[in-house]
């Protein structure tokens, strides 16, 4: 595979939907799959093109996103932009977060015979962009049952060492581990100290840290227990962009009020119900063709 990182999971190449039980298997025993030309030139410049208006507020929806970091005029110049909840925002960026496509290989990697929304963020490290914390998905769905996550994150120009790679640690979700909610951006400390101290709690001494190494286009499936994080951009002149679509299992509900930790999911809770309202977290793909009827009106499938 080439331009991917070094690792063992980098072995399994996929095209499309047409994932294999061996590819399943190095999934779930590494944590994480590689994926070539997921996206095209085309659709990356469809993609990124949408940045910089959100960022300067421009919602063609006229909705706010989830979370909001790094605002032109606002933050420090090479502060690492991200924003969550796109497709909330922008139905051209809709288009790609809500594939039916991209949640079925969640799902096929998971094991789901379901998948629905859980996550969409874009990640811009500018410049000499400071690092971000590393840290475990699932830490931040804590309040949902399971809590379980899973991630296609999408190079969007060339991700390499010299631009502050993307970090995985593989088979760190097999650890006996703690992790809690934290500011990821711009640590003060050591971004790689939670793992450190994750490694120490499950006994293992000298963790394998690995950079993620992608062309545009291509992707990295991230199960949601595994550690990631991320270094600063050492590069004076290039800036890393990523997209990360995040599912659940489409059977997914809300633990009981004042279990676990979600600040996000739970904005959308409702006062009546543990089930997550398919207006906010709908169904993307489902092994009997169900998915939420309101995205056919809403927004296209860009990988149809």
């Amino acid at each position: 595979m080439k331009n991917s990182s070094v690792g063992p999971a980098t072995l399994a190449q996929l095209s499309a939907l047409d994932i294999t039980p061996d590819q399943v298997q190095l999934f779930h025993q590494h944590g994480y799959l590689i994926v070539d030309n997921l996206l095209t030139p085309e659709q990356i410049d469809l993609i990124s093109d949408r940045f910089d208006p959100l960022f300067n507020t421009q919602f063609e929806t006229g909705i706010y996103p989830d979370e909001w970091y790094g605002r032109p005029g606002l933050s420090q110049p090479n502060a690492t932009q991200q924003m969550t909840g796109l497709w909330r925002c922008d139905r051209t960026l809709a288009s790609f977060t809500l594939s039916a496509k991209i949640a079925q290989i969640n799902a096929t990697l998971m094991g789901w015979t379901s998948a629905r929304y859980g996550l969409d963020t874009c990640w811009i490290k500018p410049p000499d962009a400071p690092p971000v914390y590393f840290h475990r998905n699932n830490t931040y769905t804590s309040s949902l049952a399971p809590p379980a996550i899973v991630t296609c994150w999408i190079a969007l120009s060339d991700v390499a060492l010299k631009t502050g790679s993307l970090e995985i640690v593989p088979g760190s979700h097999f650890w006996d581990s703690t992790d809690q909610m934290r500011f990821l951006h711009a640590p003060p400390e050591d971004y790689r100290a939670p793992l450190w101290q994750a490694a120490s709690e499950a006994g293992v001494e000298s963790p394998q840290i690995v950079p993620i190494v992608l062309p545009p286009g291509s992707a990295v499936f991230l199960h949601g227990n595994l550690w990631r994080g991320s270094g600063h951009n050492p590069s004076q002149t290039k800036t890393r962009r990523s997209l990360a679509i995040s599912s659940l299992a489409g059977h997914t509900k809300f633990q009981l009020p004042g279990v676990g930790q979600g600040y996000i999911f739970e904005r959308y809770r409702r006062q009546d119900s543990l089930d997550l309202d398919e207006s906010y977290y709908p169904i993307l793909w489902s092994q009997n063709g169900y998915r939420t009827p309101f995205l056919a009106d809403y927004c296209s499938d860009a990988l149809a």
